[in-house]
């Protein structure tokens, strides 16, 4: 590796980006100064075996005309030279935004992202390269103050994002262009760059000047600020992942224990569950679903992407909110009866005991009536489950029981409103099994949320 590459490209940063000799790398190339030394680099090396294969790929976004097609036949005619295999494609990104109601920059952005993550398939590369340096993430943490942001956004770009690595992250601009130079290579230049309509062209263009000013380092003050806050945010999220598990509730999170954390860790524990479903990800809804903690047990809210958050007496749910299904099937006393919420398996028994959950059920066949059917709860239904002191409404049985909104459509064993066993629940005190009982009905319930 010679001095320039070394000063580039260092033991630190690839440490960083955990690059070792077994890894193939995809470098996205647009011909710009920075990707054109990145593709250099780390030629050198896979020369000397440092990486395991060099790929590079080229999208043209259908911005910039001829333009782009100057830059793409720059990436061809360089990666021919060097010897490196070339995957190229052209979009329409402006087509893209228009249809997704996106920015312009966004659209780039996602379409150039898939197109990465496709091409680096395509060559069974493992890890894709780009050429953010530290001037990027200087920009990077001023844009994400600017928009107002906490640790995680404060802590800019990673030098590892899952298959993606960023080895000039530590590298200042003005570094790259001294290595070209010193190489007598050229490079394309982006006019968009200079136009200072995008929020990052302007920080770039108007406030690094004018900070540069004040703080002729504030590139590396910036930089620092990042390291700093990458390591706070990179512990929060630890104590935050460690808490999500000490407070899990079955399928949702124990609103009381979740309520006791720290804002910082409750934050970040919603924010992952979200994350988790849809990865677009804003602060409202985070703050939204935090609400939910002091709303009224039962309460309910949508989420982008088709998804809810709501409550029961207990805990905070963040998920697909399981819709009420209306099903009515007659009743099989020796076999299956199948319905949407689960299966009963029936058969008579010659003894019983006393079961652990509302999951198995040992029931009087002498007191059971005909006609019976298994079906969804219905207005009016009654229930005097097994120990209770009485009869009462089905919907006063489940608020007693703290059972949620969304786990009341149970299958019911039914004649009329009379209700003989709700499974995964219990029996009713009318066909419990008795010292006098003659016939035994055994019924088993698989399906359901037994979580």
């Amino acid at each position: 590796m010679n001095d320039c590459t070394r000063r580039l490209m260092n033991e630190s940063s690839l440490a960083a980006c955990a690059i070792t000799a077994s890894d193939s790398v995809l470098v996205a190339l647009s011909g710009g100064a920075d990707s054109t030394a990145l593709l250099l680099s780390l030629l050198e090396l896979k020369n000397e075996g440092r990486i395991g294969g060099l790929f590079a790929a080229h999208l043209n976004h259908g911005i910039r005309g001829e333009s782009a097609l100057h830059d793409e036949r720059f990436c061809e005619a360089l990666c021919a030279r060097l010897g490196v295999p070339l995957q190229t494609e052209t979009c329409d990104a402006p087509a893209y935004a228009k249809s997704t109601g996106k920015t312009l920059e966004q659209a780039a952005r996602e379409l150039r992202y898939a197109f990465l993550e496709r091409a680096r398939a395509s060559f069974g590369a493992n890890l894709i390269a780009t050429a953010h340096h530290a001037d990027d993430q200087a920009e990077t943490v001023l844009l994400h103050l600017l928009r107002g942001c906490g640790t995680g956004g404060l802590g800019g770009m990673k030098p590892r994002s899952g298959n993606l690595v960023r080895p000039f992250l530590e590298t200042r601009k003005d570094a790259i262009l001294a290595y070209l130079a010193q190489r007598g290579e050229t490079y394309c230049v982006d006019e968009t760059n200079a136009q200072n309509t995008a929020a990052r062209n302007r920080i770039r263009i108007e406030l690094m000047p004018a900070l540069r000013a004040i703080n002729p380092s504030v590139t590396q003050a910036l930089c620092k600020t990042a390291a700093l806050c990458a390591e706070d945010d990179a512990l929060l999220r630890k104590l935050a992942n460690e808490a999500g598990i000490r407070i899990a509730a079955g399928d949702g999170m124990d609103r009381n224990e979740l309520t006791a954390l720290p804002a910082a860790l409750k934050s970040r524990i919603v924010r992952n569950r979200i994350f988790s479903l849809d990865e677009n990800v804003n602060e409202s809804e985070v703050r939204r679903v935090l609400a939910l903690l002091t709303a009224q047990t039962g309460t309910r809210i949508e989420l982008s992407g088709g998804f809810h958050a709501w409550t029961d007496a207990t805990a905070l749910y963040i998920g697909t909110y399981p819709e009420e299904i209306a099903y009515c099937v007659p009743f099989v006393p020796e076999g299956e009866t199948v319905t949407p919420r689960g299966v009963l398996h029936s058969e008579r028994s010659e003894g019983w005991h006393k079961s652990e959950d509302g999951y198995e059920a040992y029931l009087s066949l002498d007191t059971l009536p005909e006609g019976l059917v298994v079906r969804s709860r219905r207005k009016g239904d009654r229930f005097h489950p097994l120990g209770a002191p009485g009869e009462r409404k089905l919907s006063d049985v489940f608020i007693d029981k703290k059972i949620s909104k969304e786990k009341r459509d149970l299958p019911l064993l039914c004649a009329g409103n009379e209700v003989y066993y709700a499974a995964g629940l219990t029996v009713s005190e009318r066909a419990k099994v008795g010292t006098d009982t003659r016939e035994i009905l055994h019924i088993t319930f698989t399906g359901g949320n037994q979580g």
